[in-house]
């Protein structure tokens, strides 16, 4: 027994383990491992290097390929789910699949929600599968608020609130995913609402009383899926609707031409089965991991895959949403199934949004560098809260949604409160503490003082010299005097001067540079280049191939300096970097 599988971790699991050459458990795997594997939601904070990426990606493969496994098991023969097995008489709101407040009468054809401000929905008995074009009639029988339209089962009943289910109010505003739009115009009592959905040019649209609207929707083609498959759905509050699906019950009022056929005539229908609660949905992902940059998104991924391969029967389907990747093959990805994704939130997010990537089987939400993304007010914290809104807190099958979340440090008031709302008493599992310092790490702080050491003064003349940031161009530099702006130039030019020392008197081979700005990492590169040093600069505005090539580069040794600012190169794990795991040089001006 190794003394990973002491915490629980599978025997199939150990080949990969041996791969990455790790004996012994780090500190955070060894609290992290186990609380994972229980069940516990888990704040994590500890360095880079301590093995926290392992430490949620082995055991979340281990729980993903378990679940698959139990799944395919259970699975049955789905060859007859679109196989009718009721006449199209039989077609009608669904008793069994609605909110227990909406009443709906014998014939199953007329429904009525009663409690005043409350929203209360179902859906009908089938759905639609494969190509077609497919019409059904709601006349508004008692006023109120009402909406009409389709959904399938992963989504809520309170349709048009979710990335699963498209509406049309009575306000006059179509639905989906709690955007509300302005579509068609009002309705109320006794007015004749047509709801189209085409399945071959993917679309939908609605009417009102025999007045066709634009078309509201271009879908996504997975809802031609059986597993995606829409049904008519209808939600009332304090109103009242009577529905036909053209069952024969009564003719359309105004029949849609055209091609369209009645729901209930429908050649594929998948008939609604009380296991369809209970059923585990083999090809939407159970875990995503946001990361981000591109660079921790592949860093991640390549965890993944590592633990991932050596799991057999089934195989765990993995996918990087690194920019850079190929769009077309993410989506024939996504429609074909997979587990993992790992993804930066915009990208995530716009999958979610656009109903591409679907949420109704999510168990793990892992969010590393999340104080990171929460600082960043005006783009990745409100990619995260828009996530969180469209997740569901419990899967299709009745799992509890598990979140994991890897922080610099957790000592941070917005930590504490993405915390308290989205997490389920996590475990806080802090190997940093507050102004914690490791051990393996020794600050060194050089003070530069351009009123003392003017041999910056010289430099500036030389063809050789670090470039500032010209933003002293227009000001009159007065060197040997204490003027700010000439003390400020000349603190820049020394900072070049003290990085090139500092290599030279302790022989680096290898080290990691941070400066403050894009613009700093730029200069700082072409200054070692011009004393003959090889160095690769990593930050936002180089394109992703030129980072990659950067960051593979370091890693393999053809440059010895790596030059980036502390966002983009926050969390890399780069093997073989002496003097500790890395080596930063900083100035600190007096």
């Amino acid at each position: 027994m190794t003394a990973f599988e002491e915490f629980g971790i599978i025997p199939e699991l150990s080949d990969a383990i041996d791969s990455l050459n790790w004996t012994l458990p780090t500190a955070v795997q060894s609290e992290a491992i186990p609380a994972i594997l229980g069940g516990a939601d888990a704040l994590i904070a500890a360095e880079t290097g301590s093995g926290k990426t392992g430490a949620f990606c082995l055991p979340i493969v281990q729980i993903v390929w378990e679940r698959r496994k139990a799944a395919k098991s259970q699975a049955t023969p789905t060859t007859s789910e679109v196989t009718p097995t009721f006449s199209p008489s039989d077609y009608c709101i669904n008793r069994e699949d609605r909110d227990v407040s909406l009443q709906i009468d014998r014939t199953g054809l007329n429904c009525e929600g009663r409690v005043g401000k409350e929203w209360h929905g179902a859906r009908g008995r089938g759905g639609l599968v494969g190509g077609g074009k497919y019409y059904y009639e709601v006349t508004v029988t008692r006023d109120g608020l009402c909406r009409v339209g389709w959904a399938t089962l992963a989504a809520s009943l309170k349709i048009g609130t979710d990335f699963e289910s498209f509406g049309y109010g009575g306000t006059g505003k179509k639905s989906y995913g709690k955007v509300f739009d302005n579509y068609g115009t009002s309705f109320t009592t006794n007015d004749v609402l047509g709801c189209f959905l085409d399945l071959d040019d993917l679309k939908i649209w609605w009417s009102k009383n025999g007045e066709h609207f634009p078309t509201a929707y271009s879908i996504d083609r997975k809802f031609r899926d059986s597993a995606h498959c829409l049904f008519p759905a209808v939600l009332c509050q304090n109103s009242g609707l009577s529905v036909n699906f053209g069952g024969g019950h009564a003719p359309f009022r105004h029949p849609p031409g055209n091609g369209f056929q009645a729901v209930a005539k429908a050649a594929n229908i998948k008939w609604w089965t009380p296991e369809e609660r209970d059923t585990v949905d083999l090809t939407t992902p159970l875990c995503v991991i946001l990361e981000p940059t591109r660079e921790l998104v592949q860093q991640t991924f390549q965890n993944i895959q590592t633990f991932a391969g050596v799991l057999k029967e089934p195989e765990i389907r993995c996918i990087s949403l690194a920019a850079g990747e190929s769009m077309s093959q993410i989506l024939r990805t996504l429609e074909t199934g997979c587990d993992i994704v790992v993804g930066t939130p915009s990208r995530i997010v716009d999958l979610i949004q656009t109903g591409k990537l679907a949420t109704k089987s999510l168990q793990f939400v892992v969010i590393d560098e999340i104080d990171q993304f929460l600082a960043d007010k005006n783009g990745s914290a409100g990619q995260i809260a828009t996530m969180f809104r469209a997740l569901p807190l419990v899967t299709q099958d009745g799992v509890r949604r598990q979140v994991i979340a890897c922080s610099a440090t957790l000592h941070n008031h917005e930590v504490t409160r993405f915390a308290d709302r989205h997490m389920n008493f996590p475990q806080w599992i802090d190997l940093k503490g507050a102004d914690c310092v490791s051990a393996d790490v020794h600050h060194v702080v050089c003070h530069v003082d351009a009123a003392e050491d003017k041999q910056w003064i010289r430099q500036k003349h030389q063809p050789i010299h670090l470039e500032d940031d010209h933003i002293h161009d227009s000001d009159q530099i007065r060197p040997g005097t204490q003027d700010r702006e000439t003390l400020s130039l000349g603190t820049k030019i020394l900072k070049g001067i003290y990085v090139v020392r500092a290599i030279q008197a302790l022989k680096m081979d290898k080290a990691i540079i941070f400066c403050r700005t894009k613009q700093q990492c730029d200069h700082m590169e072409h200054f070692l280049h011009q004393n003959n040093f090889t160095a690769a600069c990593l930050h936002g505005d180089r394109s992703a191939e030129e980072r990659q090539a950067s960051l593979e580069g370091f890693r393999k040794g053809q440059m010895r300096f790596l030059v980036c600012t502390d966002v983009v190169a926050r969390g890399l794990d780069v093997q073989g970097v002496p003097f500790g795991r890395e080596f930063i040089i900083k100035t600190a001006e007096k």
